[in-house]
């Protein structure tokens, strides 16, 4: 039979229990763990001026975040694994961040190696790439940051247009890149009544001077569809062979790395396709502006290096991961993190829309045609 316990036994226990709990709280506190990015990035190679500039601004949001108490008082980790451009070495980066607890992925290389890792994350984590050369599934955990190839070729046929030109001698590359711009220009070019006369190079040459001469003359333009440091050769044989037409280059080296590679072959005109953010002042909306101001400023304090529109394309790649840890109850969840990104805007020095039926964040809008001026990019003159 059961009996009541002595009033002294429940002042024993109670006094237990006030020790127990000053001894915990006497304790340590323990940190929460940290939210962990995995980043694949090219920094050696060809094409390490892509993934080094975007590690870069993603580098500097990782200790900014950290040194204002971090995310919901935990800490952002990101883990850095280079490909140096290589599918397989990329395959081997993903498999390795994802080993290491990675609950988001940014992918800072090119079209490739990004393709090589995409399986690797079917059921997820999210990954997010500013590669415009993807086109990600709605389907997938796979969401692309930048506008498509399609989009960008579209703003050069409408540059073209507006400057009542109508043929264009074209450079790609015979990388997984260069397929992608060609389909690009197959699309959009003939259709918006513009002959393409098109020359492939590899993409270890150093030397264009060949395909330049074939698709170079008679044109009042030419776009080298090419990225990374090797398009450098292009700029090179373009300046020996003595053109003087407007050069258009690719997205991809719209930066401050690439311009001191070729700073002594620059043509008389050096355009190219970029993000609007670019060219701050065509950015309209106060807030972007005002995102885009602080961090030149606080980028320049601690890298004492300007931003440019990779660095740029990296802080939106940790923009979005902000704003995912802040918004989703579960950012481990690679479901709910997609369900949140499908239907909410993401906010940066450019404003990403991605939808159930699209992956892609920047549109047609989000484009400039720019000019390197000086000492900066600008929004590109007519050709005279």
């Amino acid at each position: 039979m059961m009996t009541a316990p002595m009033p002294w036994e429940s002042n024993v226990k109670s006094l237990f229990a006030a020790a127990a709990l000053a001894a915990l709280a006497a304790l340590p506190a323990q940190a929460a763990d940290p939210f962990i990015i995995g980043m694949i990035a090219p920094t050696t190679g060809p094409i390490a001026p892509v993934g080094a500039r975007q590690l870069s601004a993603v580098q500097w949001w990782e200790q900014n975040t950290n040194a204002h108490g971090g995310i919901k008082g935990r800490q952002v980790k990101v883990l850095t694994c280079n490909d140096e451009g290589s599918p397989e070495k990329a395959v081997n980066c993903a498999r390795d961040l994802l080993g290491q607890g990675s609950i988001l992925l940014f992918n800072a290389s090119v079209t490739g190696p990004i393709k090589a890792t995409m399986p690797l994350v079917a059921n997820g984590p999210v990954m997010l790439t500013a590669s415009p050369n993807v086109l990600p599934d709605a389907s997938t955990f796979v969401f692309q940051t930048s506008p498509s190839d399609r989009d960008l070729t579209q703003a050069i046929a409408d540059y073209m247009k507006a400057n009542k030109l109508t043929e264009l001698g074209m450079i790609a590359a015979t990388d997984a890149s260069g397929e992608v711009g060609v389909a690009s220009a197959n699309a959009v070019f003939p259709k918006n009544g513009i002959k393409v006369d098109l020359a492939r190079i590899d993409l270890r040459a150093n030397d264009a001077s060949i395909q330049l001469s074939q698709v170079a003359s008679g044109k009042k333009i030419v776009y080298s569809n090419y990225s990374g440091g090797g398009a450098a050769s292009v700029i090179k044989s373009y300046n020996n062979l003595g053109l003087e037409q407007p050069l258009i280059i690719s997205y991809a080296n719209i930066s401050d790395p690439f311009i001191a590679l070729v700073k002594n072959d620059l043509p008389p005109r050096l355009l190219g396709t970029a993000i609007i953010s670019a060219v701050p002042d065509l950015v309209t909306d106060k807030n972007e502006r005002a995102h885009l101001d602080a961090f030149a400023a606080d980028y320049a304090a601690w890298k004492h290096d300007h931003a440019d529109s990779l660095t740029l394309q990296g802080l939106i790649l940790a923009d979005i991961a902000e704003a995912i840890f802040t918004n989703v109850a579960d950012p481990s969840n690679p479901v709910a993190v997609k369900n949140w990104l499908e239907t909410h805007p993401v906010h940066s020095v450019q404003t990403e829309h991605f939808a159930p039926d699209n992956h892609v964040g920047l549109a047609p809008e989000d484009i400039a045609i720019v000019e390197w001026k000086g000492d900066r990019w600008i929004k590109a003159n007519p050709v005279q």
